[in-house]
């Protein structure tokens, strides 16, 4: 029962838990891994989650508490306090009593040596401990240069360390150096599955474990991607309409205009999809992710070139006018371009001000792309009318 409770869909969980009586299932949310814990209470209303913490161990529930108080996405959100770890003062014999006594650790193959303050002093393999003969002090087998991470680096910075040291599991420090916790790399990797489903539901709308839920649940979490669409599709026809003139005037503006919305439109759909999924893997340094949002401007750019020549052309062959096919060709380019630079800066301002990007990125990035294309292309229109006929 703790396995399926740990493990299940966080939508069917909520429903399933508020109706339970946390009592009657107590021994098994003792068995729950404290981060695991920490993020089912996290999804429940604030009454449910106090009873279910009510019904576990004190020791666990502080744990539980500590954990609750860092942001999900940072060291401190996705580490456990399941780890082992004895004083750098004892002996080899009693650091493997202190272990054996310890209970359950969700990475055995570590040992971490603390000194009297808690802080992180080194590390040491379980085989080494157990190849050591009784009476060495344990600071003699440790190493001493340990690879850690404070609780606050976000998800990037932990993919980065895990993709670069290839670990099973890295250290948690706070701001004075302490051990509070580990991450493992299956929490880790978990992480970045949760982040790739945002990306999915932040482009589509679609929540990627659709199929678990209620008809009636599933029609509410499309809602608010159905209403931003509607939202851009009656402001794009606003505009539409205030250039009304102008499109009596040049019927063939209308013809091309479904082209030039959906050009803007892919390519903010593609560089959102990339910009989100580049976060959600871990972009590495500041340097680096400053790298990749400039190649991403830069590519958006060199397709605003292609897909405004190749409009131009066709719109020349399809009227002869080789004006009228600059101005299309010169608003797909800006269409184009504009929306590629919206879906690299939006998502990246997002994340900025500590905003999850894959909540509405998508959806904004694609209203503002045909609200500026169908303002550049009528407005282009409109100032150059009599020079274009």
């Amino acid at each position: 029962m703790a396995s399926i409770l740990a493990d299940c869909d966080s939508a069917s969980l909520e429903e399933l838990l508020v109706q339970i009586e946390p009592a009657s299932i107590s021994a098994a949310l003792r068995l729950i891994p404290p981060d695991a814990l920490a993020d089912i209470v996290l999804r429940l209303p604030a009454e449910k989650a106090d009873s279910i913490l009510a019904a576990v161990d004190g020791s666990l529930r502080e744990d539980v508490r500590k954990l609750m108080k860092f942001d999900p996405q940072t060291a401190g959100g996705l580490m456990t306090t399941r780890y082992l770890s004895v004083p750098d003062v004892v002996t080899v014999g009693r650091a493997l009593d202190i272990i054996r006594a310890g209970g359950r650790a969700d990475t055995p193959s570590y040992i971490y040596i603390v000194d009297a303050g808690g802080k992180l002093s080194g590390v040491a393999p379980l085989r080494a401990l157990m190849m050591a003969r009784p009476q060495d002090p344990v600071y003699s087998i440790m190493v001493k240069t340990v690879t850690r991470l404070k609780a606050s680096a976000p998800l990037e910075d932990i993919v980065g360390m895990f993709q670069q040291y290839h670990y099973v599991s890295l250290p948690v420090v706070d701001d004075k150096d302490r051990l509070i916790g580990i991450v493992t790399l299956s929490a880790m990797k978990e992480a970045q599955q949760q982040g790739q489903e945002q990306v999915l539901r932040g482009i589509t709308g679609i929540d990627p474990r659709e199929r678990l839920k209620q008809t009636l649940v599933a029609v509410r979490g499309r809602i608010p991607w159905i209403t931003v669409t509607i939202v851009g599709g009656l402001g794009c026809a606003l505009i539409t309409g205030f250039f009304q003139h102008t499109l009596e005037t040049l019927v063939v503006l209308g013809v091309f205009m479904p082209v030039v919305l959906a050009l803007g439109e892919s390519i903010g759909a593609q560089t959102t999809s990339v910009v989100l999924s580049t976060f959600a893997e871990g972009a590495g340094a500041k340097g680096e992710l400053l790298a990749f949002m400039v190649k991403e401007c830069l590519v958006g750019l060199l397709a605003a070139v292609y897909s405004g020549v190749v409009v131009a052309a066709t719109s020349l062959l399809w009227h002869g006018n080789p004006r009228l096919g600059l101005l299309i060709g010169g608003a797909v380019f800006i269409s184009v371009a504009w929306a590629a630079f919206l879906a690299v800066v939006i998502p990246g301002l997002m994340k900025r001000f500590r905003v999850n990007p894959a909540i509405a990125s998508g959806p904004l990035v694609l209203a503002l792309a045909d609200f500026s294309t169908l303002l550049v292309y009528f407005g282009g229109a409109t100032f150059f009318v009599r020079w274009l006929r």
